[in-house]
């Protein structure tokens, strides 16, 4: 079996809490769930450090190449 592989950047987060963190978490479960409807497995989570105070993630997935799914 082959796969094919996709990089999300899913967000920029500071270290301290945040007014729309209840927001973006719940966006981003709406979003994790709709990757995975496209056959997209999450693989792997990666936080960079972009300050002392913030970070970016970006998100791995990887589905069988050639799934009927487009996305």
């Amino acid at each position: 079996m082959t796969w094919e592989y996709k990089i999300v950047y899913f967000c920029s987060e500071p270290l301290s809490d945040e007014p729309g963190y209840e927001t973006n978490l719940h966006e981003g479960v709406r979003m994790l769930n709709e990757l995975g409807a496209q056959g997209w497995e999450l693989v792997q989570f990666l936080g960079h450090p972009v300050s002392d105070d913030s970070w970016k993630h970006h998100a791995v997935f990887k589905r069988p190449r050639g799934s009927a799914q487009v996305g």
